[in-house]
């Protein structure tokens, strides 16, 4: 480090905005699924072997989520941007997939639910995981055509998480 200067410094911390990015899209990305995960657990009554495990494996992903995220920043600006969207896309579709997996071993069993629970909140959220798997299966296979068209979607999935579901 002995020849660095302030300058030298400064420029190549504003290099590296795709990694600040990275992180960022990475924190929002985790909220939203902590957000999700809290109302889907508000639900519950009941939690057995099978939710524990699907809901294990969700939190394993969701742990994991820099790791596509910070690929996707390393990657933004190159000839691998394709391939790093891919990643990332299908990285989600993994974490919607847990999220439907967690929700069906949950609602499956009326007793599992709070006994406050109506049927209509159930079909609501339903309707809402089968949205977000198919949304994102959607938006991973934009990613092989079109990567910047699908984080553009990836990230109008985040409005519909913040303000509809």
């Amino acid at each position: 480090h002995g020849d660095v200067t302030n300058a030298s410094l400064t420029h190549a911390l504003l290099a590296k905005w795709p990694l600040y990015l990275a992180y960022v899209i990475s924190f929002i990305n985790i909220l939203l699924a902590w957000i999700g995960h809290h109302e889907l657990f508000k639900m519950f009554q009941k939690s057995g072997n099978t939710i524990m495990v699907t809901n294990g494996i969700l939190l394993m992903l969701v742990a994991l989520v820099p790791f596509p995220t910070k690929t996707l920043g390393e990657y933004l600006l190159t000839d691998g941007l394709k391939t790093a969207v891919i990643f990332y896309t299908g990285y989600f579709v993994l974490i919607s997939l847990a999220f439907r997996l967690l929700w069906y071993a949950a609602s499956r069993k009326r007793e599992n639910l709070m006994p406050d629970i109506t049927g209509k909140q159930i079909r609501h959220t339903t309707q809402n995981e089968n949205i977000g798997l198919i949304c994102n299966t959607i938006i991973f296979g934009v990613a092989f055509f079109n990567p910047w068209l699908a984080l553009a979607l990836s990230f109008a999935m985040w409005v519909y998480w913040m303000v509809f579901a």
